[in-house]
């Protein structure tokens, strides 16, 4: 595309100087009206190359583009024609592509495959909405609720450190939280010395089960 020319504005000429003004006054006007000029002619001629390099790159990628079809067009010279080999023609190379004959089986099993993968998809969104429907129930929305989640974990009322013997609501009521050798050792009683057997056997299996059967006749995570 070719460079606008500047706003008029740029190149108009000055107003004509009152007989009262100052001998600089006037020189500057002469220089203002050179720069005009220059600038005036320095843009035409700078669009003029323009103008010249565009038609000589026009005509140049015209020629390669002639040059490039008349060597796709042109028959095989006699020499190569002579001296290639004998091949058969169903082993010449297509212009429409090599066989496939299994393409229309492999496209429908394809789309059934999409198909399963959108429907994996929807199920978990669907999953994902429910469970953010059923957590909405404790969701702080107004002040009320606000103001009670604020008196439950400040507590000012100290009701959460009431007794020794009832922990409430603090997990810091009771003592420190036991470390993980007292969980191993409490584990260990119970479980006849194999802390981790319940977490590794059929035990594990089991709960799994139970909480995904528990999940689909709730329609809740659990």
């Amino acid at each position: 595309a070719t460079a606008p020319y500047p706003s008029a504005r740029s190149l108009s000429a000055p107003k004509p100087p009152e007989p009262s003004i100052r001998r600089h006054v006037l020189w500057k006007s002469k220089l203002a009206e050179h720069r005009r000029r220059n600038l005036r002619e320095s843009l035409q001629e700078l669009r003029f190359r323009k103008e010249k390099a565009d038609r000589r790159l026009a005509a140049i990628n015209a020629a390669q583009t002639r040059e490039r079809e008349a060597l796709l067009s042109a028959p095989t010279p006699a020499d190569e024609r002579y001296t290639a080999p004998s091949v058969v023609q169903s082993s010449l190379p297509s212009r429409s592509g090599l066989p496939d004959p299994d393409r229309a089986a492999r496209i429908e099993a394809k789309k059934a495959n999409y198909a399963k993968h959108a429907a994996f998809k929807k199920a978990e969104r669907r999953d994902a909405l429910h469970t953010l429907y059923m957590n909405a129930r404790d969701f702080i929305v107004t002040e009320e609720k606000l103001q009670e989640a604020v008196e439950t974990a400040f507590d000012p009322n100290n009701k959460q450190f009431d007794t020794d013997a009832r922990r409430g609501l603090n997990i810091w009521n009771l003592d420190y939280p036991e470390t993980v050798k007292e969980m191993l050792q409490r584990a260990k009683k119970g479980e006849g010395g194999k802390a981790v057997e319940r977490f590794t056997g059929y035990g594990a299996l089991t709960d799994e089960r139970m909480r995904r059967l528990g999940e689909e006749l709730t329609g809740g995570k659990m």
